[in-house]
């Protein structure tokens, strides 16, 4: 069982608080260095087990997805909310990628992107080096987590279907977790944040 399965299944009262679970996409296919891998699929196992993870969370209160709009994103909230087995609304938004809130400017973020990957380029923010087009820990603090604030419900958890390079400079900005090469953000796994 992942990470944020777990933690939805054991956590007491969570349909009854502000939870946005920030996750990251089904599997896909490797992205070499050097891609960016946008138009990457996910592919059928990663959509079983989108599906299956959907399941697994059918009985919580799932108030709605929010997904970014890279297909594979979309294709995976598609695949939860098939999982589900309920009309759960999904939406589409760029906070969570195209190009996301840890990104200040696509095009100088992306060249750092290109040539260090997201793990390489999360490295650096974790020591706190400055890149150009990366957003700094102080606005993930601020306006990233407000915006993600103001997508919870009081009653009812939010899905938010993003990458593994956002989770990973939003969990580190916001001190709820630091990943690293050694233990990066796997397929359908991520943080849970209380928005209270």
């Amino acid at each position: 069982m992942n990470t944020i399965l777990q933690q939805l299944k054991t956590t007491n009262n969570i349909s009854g608080r502000k939870i946005a679970v920030l996750m990251r996409h089904a599997e896909r296919e490797r992205i070499h260095q050097g891609e960016f891998g946008n138009d990457f699929p996910i592919t059928e196992g990663g959509a079983r087990m989108a599906f299956e993870f959907g399941t697994n969370i059918s009985g919580l209160s799932i108030a709605k997805i929010i997904s970014s709009p890279i297909p594979r994103c979309v294709q995976t909230a598609e695949a939860i909310r098939k999982g589900i087995g309920r009309e759960v609304e999904i939406i589409t938004d760029n906070h969570l990628g195209d190009p996301g809130f840890h990104i200040s400017d696509a095009e100088k973020a992306g060249k750092y992107y290109l040539e260090f990957g997201a793990k390489g380029v999360s490295e650096k923010f974790v020591n706190g080096e400055s890149m150009a087009g990366i957003s700094s820990a102080e606005y993930l603090r601020t306006k990233a987590f407000d915006w993600l604030k103001s997508q919870t419900y009081d009653n009812g958890i939010i899905i938010l279907v993003t990458h593994d390079a956002l989770i990973s400079h939003f969990a580190y900005a916001n001190g709820i977790k630091t990943y690293s090469k050694d233990n990066w953000v796997n397929f359908l796994d991520g943080i849970i944040v209380e928005c209270i």
